[in-house]
């Protein structure tokens, strides 16, 4: 019974009914117990909203530790190869294999009608020497994340590439595809929220940067204490509500670049070939042996902001141990410039490291 209950009660509740998640459902949940009329008459609702929070938070730790005895490999698993993987993404007959065939030369099966692809066709893509991995996917359908037409098993290869390519007709196509993706946890050109919590050997929650948070302080804390956590500390940097901490809160979901492209017509092959290199967010580097010749055929690939001894390291443990300088061609002021351990490489640049 919801006598004398205010509009910010069933605002909570509507949006419950609407959830389409456990952490969503969760949040509304305390919301509603926060709004909810307290008096005598309201005693059963307040006990169903109390066992309902309690309930959802054991279901969530349970598919918690599924998921981790589970592990991340998908049942339509796809062994990573090259310098990153790229899920390509669309609905059925959305133009998924004549965009592999065009990137790699690779010979799919490119018909008029849906669900010529039944399952992952993998094809490695050249870019400037480098190896990045295709993996077109079946087509996903409205109710993927429910499982239907294989959606559990597509969702979980999506999970686990380094990016996407998401091929559309149309915005409402887009957001119906997101919304899916969205579902298994997958979000699609999201960063996460720049939201630390650390737990506190000292009693009580503190929270460093209130001047970006988007409700009182005593709701944050009120949240927190609702999710079993009384010894915290949270450290914002930009603009902040509860549903974003809930959102750094929760581990399994995860974030994902993508390129969303209407169409091929429009795009020349060398152009979309850098696009997607850029979704891996690296760079190529090419090494040589002081005194040697540059090999510029077989470039590395580092993440992007690395620095001489980042590259170091990749080589090898004892390399970066012993270096003592290294030689940059390209980026620098002039080429061959000496620079040091935390000079930050570019895309393209040639290293020669002495020790």
């Amino acid at each position: 019974m919801t006598t004398n209950a205010g509009p910010e009660y069933f605002r909570a509740k509507e949006k419950y009914a609407q959830a389409t998640s456990n952490s969503e459902r969760l949040l509304c949940l305390q919301e509603m117990l926060k709004y909810a009329p307290k008096h005598k008459s309201s005693e059963n609702l307040i006990a169903w909203i109390t066992s309902s929070i309690s309930k959802l938070r054991r279901d969530m730790e349970k598919q918690k530790a599924q998921e981790k005895k589970r592990g991340s490999a998908p049942s339509l698993s796809v062994k990573k190869e090259g310098i990153g993987q790229i899920a390509v993404v669309g609905m059925p007959n959305s133009g998924k294999s004549t965009l592999l065939h065009r990137l790699t030369g690779a010979e799919i099966g490119i018909a008029p009608y849906p669900f010529t692809t039944k399952k992952p066709e993998v094809a490695m893509m050249d870019y400037k020497g480098a190896k990045i991995q295709l993996v077109e996917l079946p087509g996903l359908l409205e109710g993927a994340g429910e499982g239907v037409a294989q959606g559990t098993q597509i969702l979980s290869v999506i999970r686990t590439a380094d990016a996407i390519v998401l091929l559309v007709q149309n915005k409402k196509e887009q957001e119906l595809l997101e919304k899916e993706m969205a579902k298994a946890k997958i979000l699609v050109n999201q960063k996460k929220p720049k939201i630390l919590v650390h737990r506190s050997k000292f009693p009580g929650i503190t929270i460093a940067g209130k001047k970006f948070l988007k409700c009182k302080p005593e709701d944050l804390t009120s949240f927190f204490k609702s999710m079993g956590m009384f010894n915290v500390e949270i450290v914002l940097s930009e603009p902040t509500t509860i549903e974003s901490v809930a959102q750094v809160l929760d581990e399994s979901i995860v974030y994902k670049p993508a390129l969303v492209m209407n169409g091929l017509d429009s795009y020349g092959i060398e152009k979309l070939k850098q696009e997607i290199f850029e979704l891996l967010g690296k760079i190529l580097v090419y090494t040589k042996k002081p005194g040697a010749k540059a090999d510029l055929k077989e470039p590395l690939a580092v993440k992007k902001g690395s620095t001489i001894g980042d590259l170091a390291k990749y080589l090898h443990k004892e390399l970066a141990k012993n270096l003592k300088h290294a030689r940059v061609w390209g980026s620098t002021k002039f080429p061959g410039q000496r620079v040091p351990k935390n000079y930050v490489l570019k895309d393209e640049d040639l290293v020669e490291i002495s020790i």
